[in-house]
């Protein structure tokens, strides 16, 4: 008689994976049945503000979840939250073991509020900026009054700017806000001339600088895109884990994690770091 051929064993990464694809309409709450005892839940809060489905965001954070896996030395379940509403109400209801999250004022809150550790941050800080065509009439903050800004709705970058606006000593009745859910949206609208002055993310700075436009001003840098643990870890995990993904940077499979997520380095973060930031946004 032929020998019986070995099953191929799959890891738990894989197969929470492969459930979420399957579950990935059922509602909130109904991935958390999925989960083998013992599992850390890592949380992917993208903060996003254009279009991005489940699975894309799957295949993108995979790679991470499986050194996160490696690091705690538990089984990893990945859940992916595109829209702030949904991961909001899984932190409220403490669900969350590990966060990445690029809605950074949420996990500052997870730090203050609900004594999460910050582990790791990008190495570039956050800096949002005001955008203005290169024939703007707009040449210091003071032209910034009577002017309609266009901002991205109820996101951190809306924060940082009414931060700034409140630096500048410009009031909010000095000025015409207006708002939109598409970073994309606040770039056209600036362009083709429905707003006077855009405020938009990194990203979107970048790519209005590459096309020869203007910054205006750009934002008090703070942290960006982190991770935060819950306390549930101890001290000792908590170092094992930003040990892993500070490392990352080092070998070919770390540095292929972050490219999939858009990373290049990530550095130590502080929790002191997250709570001065909420005090300057003022929540």
């Amino acid at each position: 008689m032929a020998p019986r051929p070995q099953r191929e064993r799959t890891s738990p990464l894989l197969l929470t994976i492969a459930l979420l694809c399957a579950l990935a309409v059922l509602p909130l709450g109904a991935f958390a049945q999925t989960a083998k005892r013992g599992a850390i839940m890592f949380a992917i809060n993208e903060g996003a503000t254009t279009q991005v489905t489940v699975v894309e965001l799957i295949d993108r954070y995979t790679p991470l979840a499986r050194f996160v896996e490696r690091a705690l030395g538990h089984p990893v379940k990945l859940e992916v939250f595109p829209e702030i509403a949904r991961f909001r109400a899984e932190l409220d209801h403490d669900r969350c073991d590990v966060i990445f999250g690029k809605t950074v004022n949420a996990l500052a809150g997870a730090v203050r509020d609900k004594k999460f550790h910050a582990v790791v941050k990008t190495k570039n800080p956050y800096i949002a900026g005001f955008i203005i065509t290169k024939d703007s009439t707009i040449r210091t903050p003071e032209d910034l009054r009577g002017k309609i800004i266009m901002l991205p709705e109820k996101v951190f970058t809306t924060k940082l700017a009414e931060a700034m606006l409140r630096d500048l000593g410009i009031k909010q009745s000095e000025v015409k806000l207006q708002y939109t859910r598409l970073q994309e949206v606040v770039a056209h609208s600036v362009e083709i001339g429905t707003a006077d002055v855009g405020v938009v993310n990194p990203t979107v700075k970048r790519q209005w600088e590459k096309q020869g436009n203007v910054v205006l001003l750009e934002t008090k840098p703070v942290p960006n895109w982190t991770i935060v643990a819950s306390p549930r870890f101890s001290q000792a995990e908590v170092r094992r884990l930003r040990a892993v993904m500070v490392e990352l940077k080092s070998s070919a499979q770390g540095e292929r994690a972050l490219k999939a997520i858009g990373v290049t380095e990530f550095v130590p973060a502080t929790d002191a770091e997250y709570i001065e930031l909420l005090n300057y946004i003022g929540e």
